[in-house]
């Protein structure tokens, strides 16, 4: 027999669903249409003839090749693959440009490099191109990054939510490694750079509101996590949790809007519809999660009614863009497809308003504070997750030898090993629409030109 008298007011799945909406973004791509103008093995023809810089620069060529077929739109490629290639990619890259910047006198190219990649980040791809290997390096590292967030997309609508918590985490970490180390390194070597010359994904404000982002995300997986269990979740903890998300999100934002404002307006505007909507729902899920550990734990039941009511009033649509509440979900918004569960959280927090309501004017009498008091209400969340840190692997520098030249390169004192962050090419400047550029290729010739003239 069952022992439960009255509306079941368990926490509901639409709730699990809300709580851990996210929007996959697009990785990058390569254009096909370049993508056969480069090739290492021709382009370092003369300097390249060491036999492990030949299998270098081939590796290079077979991984870019693998690393374009993932990412062609042709094919519904899983993420996991195109993480996987990236980070393939990274390693005879990264030791390309580190054999260019400890030798620059022997950076001679046969052929120019000219890579040309698109942003995924913005609402429409747009190319940008340049003859920095840096800038290869650079798009390869945050094709990876977005690609782990598509992993981590994947496992969320799975229900996989502590992997998708992983890998959220991860990628906020490589974002967080193109904002602080590799983005400013190159920036600082190669001069200003104009920011409508790069793409979304290499400029340092989006990736540090991205490594903000991913946090955030990451943060949401945690609390489905803990709402998927059994038994009473510890709803004191996801109060702070999901305020602590609503503030990540803001923060994002406030990032875009003041570091990356250009790149904000070129991005769909119904992903900051959805930011947004999570911004206020979150707030919103925090107070209803208060509300359950007032009554259920500190058996405070008239600040648990105050603060449920506050919960449900989040949740109404705003009359203005300005107003308090939720963003209007229209017709063609892709939030239309949570609509039926925002209804449903809706209608469950009434259920449990009422419900509480009626056993508080019969049995408990306890006094319903028309103002949440300060001392009971959180003043900030708790943020979490921390970014895995990343590192590019440790490499050795192949040997670039100018005809003539000693080949013997492991005793040169000046050919040593860099890890991901350490080297000091300037690498060039990408650029977009015809532009102008500095590049590794040019960074040598007028190196070596300063060399002969000393």
């Amino acid at each position: 027999m069952d022992d439960k008298v009255g509306p079941d007011l368990s926490h509901p799945d639409a709730l699990i669903r809300l709580t851990s909406t996210v929007l996959r973004f697009r990785c990058p791509s390569i254009s096909w249409k370049a993508a056969k103008d480069v090739n290492f093995l021709s382009s370092f023809h003369t300097v390249g003839t060491h036999v492990a810089t030949q299998k270098v620069l081939k590796t290079a060529n077979s991984s870019r090749d693998y690393l374009i077929k993932a990412l062609s739109k042709r094919k519904n490629v899983p993420h996991t693959t195109i993480a996987t290639a990236a980070e393939k990619y990274e390693t005879p890259i990264h030791q390309i440009l580190l054999a260019c910047r400890v030798q620059p006198e022997s950076a001679r190219l046969d052929q120019r490099l000219i890579f040309e990649w698109s942003t995924g980040i913005e609402e429409k791809e747009r190319y940008f191109k340049s003859e920095a290997i840096m800038y290869e390096l650079v798009m390869t590292v945050a094709t990876q990054a977005v690609a782990i967030a598509g992993v981590g997309t994947d496992e969320c609508i799975a229900g996989q939510f502590a992997s998708a918590s992983r890998n959220f985490k991860k990628s906020s970490g490589i974002f967080d490694f193109l904002a602080t180390s590799l983005l400013p390194q190159w920036m600082s070597k190669g001069g200003k750079v104009v920011d409508e010359a790069l793409p979304a994904e290499a400029k340092i404000g989006v990736c540090e509101a991205f490594k903000v982002l991913m946090l955030g995300i990451a943060q949401q997986m945690a609390v489905a996590t803990v709402l998927m269990k059994d038994g009473t979740p510890n709803w004191s903890l996801l109060a702070k949790l999901s305020l602590g998300i609503s503030e990540q999100f803001q923060e994002f934002v406030t990032i875009m809007r003041t570091k990356a404002s250009t790149t904000k307006s070129r991005m769909d505007p119904e992903f900051f519809t959805l930011m947004t909507f999570q911004i206020e729902a979150q707030k919103s899920f925090s107070l209803y999660f208060n509300a359950r550990h007032y009554w259920e734990k500190e058996l405070e039941y008239g600040l648990a009614i105050a603060m449920m009511n506050h919960a449900r009033s989040l949740l109404v649509t705003r009359d203005s863009a300005v107003g308090k509440g939720l963003p209007e979900i229209k017709a063609k918004s892709p939030l239309k497809a949570i609509e039926k569960d925002l209804n449903y959280v809706r209608s469950h927090m009434q259920m449990v308003l009422n419900a509480w309501e009626k056993d508080n004017s019969t049995i408990y009498f306890d006094k319903v504070p028309l103002k949440l008091p300060a001392e009971k209400t959180l003043a900030q969340g708790v943020h979490m997750m921390k970014a895995d840190p990343f590192e590019l692997e440790v490499v050795e520098p192949v040997a670039l030898i100018l005809p003539g030249d000693d080949a013997d390169f492991g005793n040169n004192p000046n050919n040593n090993k860099s890890s991901g962050g350490s080297s000091n090419d300037s690498a060039g400047l990408a650029y977009g629409g015809g532009d102008t550029i500095d590049s590794d290729y040019e960074l040598a010739k007028r190196l070596q030109e300063q060399l002969n003239s000393e």
